[in-house]
């Protein structure tokens, strides 16, 4: 059961999933800002949990640049929305989706969204990540 708040549109441009693992070095983060700047400059929209460090960093290069993005959740939709995200909502520049009717996040609940974000995207992009990973199983 998936909820949608925000600009629903988005999901017909070409979308790019961004998955970063929780412990990253100073080479993915150097990567993934790269790849931040240089995908802001592109129509792509990219879809993530948002969820680890090195992906909320990626989220604030790409809302800087005034790019919209899908923010998948692994839990309900926000009851109040992260100061954040409010000048992309004005702005009509985001998509809020929901993959689980549940309170809290958790581990279950994020394989869950990374699955679900996978299968909607036209390209997967991973931040270099550790062997123990859970990305790994998504990665392969």
């Amino acid at each position: 059961m998936e909820e949608y708040y925000g600009n629903a549109e988005l999901l017909n441009c070409e979308l790019v999933a961004f998955f970063a693992s929780r412990n990253t070095t100073a080479d993915a983060t150097t990567l993934a800002h790269r790849w931040a700047e240089e995908i802001a400059t592109t129509n792509k929209v990219v879809i993530s949990g948002f969820h680890s460090a090195l992906e909320r960093e990626v989220m604030e290069i790409l809302l800087r640049h005034k790019r919209p993005i899908i923010v998948g959740l692994g839990r309900t939709l926000y009851k109040k929305i992260p100061t954040i995200y409010h000048e992309a909502i004005k702005e009509n520049r985001i998509l809020f989706i929901s993959y689980r009717n549940h309170s809290r996040h958790s581990w279950s609940n994020a394989q869950i969204r990374n699955w679900s974000i996978a299968q909607e995207v036209d390209n997967i992009v991973f931040a270099p990540y550790p062997e123990d990973s859970m990305l790994s199983t998504l990665h392969y």
